[in-house]
C-alpha cells in the first residue's frame, strides 16, 4: 500500500505542510490513495509530493486521476569512468568553494530556476525555485558530505557546482551552472570534482528531461541515461479528477 512521508524541511521552508506520497508500485498502490490524502489532511500537510518509475504505467495514470500533476520527468546521468576524455581551454580555474562565494553566485542561480520543478508548478512559481536553489547551494557550501566548487578567471566567478557524497551511496555531482557558455568553465567544474572523486563511476542530476542544452553538455562529457523519474505534485485543497 502506499504510505505518507511528512517533510519537515520543506514544511518550514515553505511554510506550510507538505509531505511526500510512496507509491507501492510492487502491490496494490492506486487502492489507498485518498486515504493517504485523508492522512495527510489531518496533519495539516496541504501539497503533496510523488516520484515514480515510469515503467509503472498504471499506477502513473492513478497518480493522475487521484489529482497529483506530472511536474517533470527527471533523469539522473550516469558517467562510467569519473574521467573526461578532452578537455577544451578555458581561462577558467576551479577550486572548492566556501559561504563566501555565495553571493556571488546569485545570477548563476537565477538562470538555473527555470528548470526547477518548483518553477513548473505555478503555486510555488519562479521565485520559490530560486530561493530553493539558493538553500541547496548554502547548504553544499556548509554541510557534512557535500561540497560547492566554484569556477573563476580574472573578472571573477563563472560558475559553480554542488556535489553529495552520501554515506552509502556513490557520487554525485547535483548542479552546474555557469553564466560563461561556451567558455570551458564548465568542464572545469566537472574535472575538478572528477578528481576528487577518483576513477570510477560516478553521477549527475537529476536534469529536467525538457533541459536539452544541458543534457548534450553532459553527453559531451561521456554521461549517459541511468534512471529516469516522473515527478508528480498534489495540491490538496483542489478536487480529484475521479
Amino acid at each position: 500500500m502506499s504510505t505518507l512521508e511528512p517533510l519537515a524541511w520543506d514544511s518550514e521552508f515553505f511554510g506550510f505542510g507538505i509531505g511526500r506520497l510512496h507509491p507501492d508500485a510492487e502491490g496494490e498502490g492506486a487502492a489507498n490513495l485518498a486515504e493517504v490524502e485523508d492522512e495527510a489532511r489531518q496533519l495539516g500537510i496541504e501539497c503533496l509530493y510523488a516520484t515514480l518509475d515510469p515503467i509503472h504505467t498504471d499506477l502513473s495514470i492513478a497518480l493522475q486521476r487521484q489529482g497529483f500533476r506530472l511536474v517533470e520527468v527527471a533523469m539522473d546521468l550516469l558517467h562510467p569512468s569519473s574521467i573526461i576524455e578532452l578537455l577544451p581551454e578555458t581561462d577558467s580555474v576551479a577550486r572548492d568553494g566556501t559561504p563566501d562565494d555565495l553571493p556571488a553566485l546569485e545570477e548563476e542561480i537565477a538562470l538555473m530556476a527555470p528548470w526547477s520543478r518548483f518553477a513548473v508548478d505555478q503555486r510555488f512559481g519562479l521565485d520559490a525555485a530560486r530561493r530553493m536553489h539558493s538553500a541547496w547551494v548554502a547548504r553544499a557550501a556548509s554541510a557534512e558530505h557535500r561540497r560547492l566548487v566554484v569556477v573563476e578567471n580574472e573578472g571573477g566567478i563563472t560558475g559553480f557546482s554542488t556535489q553529495s557524497t552520501l554515506p552509502g551511496e556513490e557520487a554525485r555531482i547535483d548542479l552546474i551552472a555557469s553564466t560563461k557558455s561556451g567558455s570551458g568553465a564548465a568542464y572545469a567544474l566537472v574535472d575538478h570534482q572528477f578528481h576528487q572523486f577518483g576513477e570510477g563511476r560516478s553521477w549527475g542530476g537529476p536534469i529536467a528531461a525538457r533541459n536539452v542544452p544541458s543534457l548534450r553538455f553532459c553527453e559531451h562529457m561521456g554521461y549517459r541515461i541511468g534512471t529516469v523519474r516522473y515527478l508528480y505534485h498534489r495540491w490538496l485543497d483542489e478536487a480529484s479528477p475521479a
